[in-house]
């Protein structure tokens, strides 16, 4: 049975269950820890503590950033961040506008390469939270064209992640400067899904020993769309550089990612049922 899942989204951003809805969720199946780690907003976290508090569910406040490189994606995951903390809730306030701007052109390269003309309006039905995402784009593309695109991930494939729209830019914050915010904010910070780097393991490891000198905590070894092999060179790397390791789905819910499942990742690859990840992080977060 799955104990813990240390990377869950909310309608805070891209997912499709608000804080009852996913604490809910996380009881059925027997989750007593879970990380909320929204992108560029901690919204919904202090809601889901309450939540998690009533059904005996222990909440890790966290978020999740993109951070400005050169090659592929750098995602660095917060846990224990304190949702009050002035600095870092007026820097989410400038990512989410950097967004809303990369979303306006994103309509326009629509329109323009794929004859799909939508509206801001139209996205902005679908998030239910401060962040808007490409996942509310693809939202309002299925309720328009439904006979083109019947769902997000045929949106997501045949559109939004070609290069036109991927290769569009916004507002990112560089490594540094996010491991410093997650850091003044009471949190740790974790590189989220190394294999996102695109980079050869040598050169993932050099980038890992690069993070770790500016504050990195951990590496999250575990995720549902790494292979075994690769959470192994993962947890490795962690071993060798003296960094934690965490393990989370990147759950967003069925409607956005219908593979992935909550403490259970994909087809049941994520061992969230080893407490000694979790319990590692807890610690140091004073949290046990």
């Amino acid at each position: 049975m799955p104990k813990f899942d240390l990377h869950v989204h909310t309608t805070a951003s891209d997912g499709s269950m608000d804080a009852k809805k996913i604490v809910a969720e996380a009881k059925s199946i027997g989750l007593t820890t879970m990380a909320i780690t929204d992108h560029d907003t901690i919204g919904n976290v202090k809601e889901c503590i309450e939540e998690g508090r009533k059904n005996g569910i222990r909440i890790i406040p966290g978020v999740e950033l993109s951070a400005e490189i050169e090659h592929g994606k750098m995602h660095i995951l917060g846990y224990g961040i304190n949702p009050d903390d002035e600095e870092f809730n007026i820097e989410m306030e400038k990512l989410r506008k950097g967004r809303e701007s990369r979303n306006e052109t994103i309509i326009e390269v629509l329109k323009r390469n794929y004859n799909i003309e939508i509206k801001i309006d139209d996205v902005k039905k679908f998030a239910k939270g401060e962040t808007i995402a490409k996942p509310h784009i693809a939202s309002a593309i299925v309720e328009k064209y439904k006979n083109d695109f019947p769902d997000n991930e045929t949106v997501f494939k045949k559109v939004i992640g070609q290069n036109d729209i991927e290769s569009i830019e916004r507002i990112k914050l560089t490594p540094k400067d996010c491991i410093d915010l997650i850091n003044k904010a009471g949190g740790i910070a974790f590189l989220a899904h190394p294999n996102s780097l695109k980079l050869s393991e040598e050169m993932t490891f050099a980038k890992i020993k690069e993070l770790k000198e500016y504050g990195l905590a951990g590496i999250e070894a575990y995720h549902s769309n790494c292979t075994p092999d690769q959470s192994a060179t993962y947890v490795k790397m962690a071993k060798e550089l003296g960094l934690m390791i965490s393990c989370g789905s990147d759950f967003h819910g069925p409607e956005i990612k219908s593979n992935i499942k909550l403490g259970q990742g994909i087809n049941g690859n994520l061992p969230t049922d080893n407490e000694e990840i979790v319990n590692g992080i807890l610690k140091a977060l004073k949290m046990i």
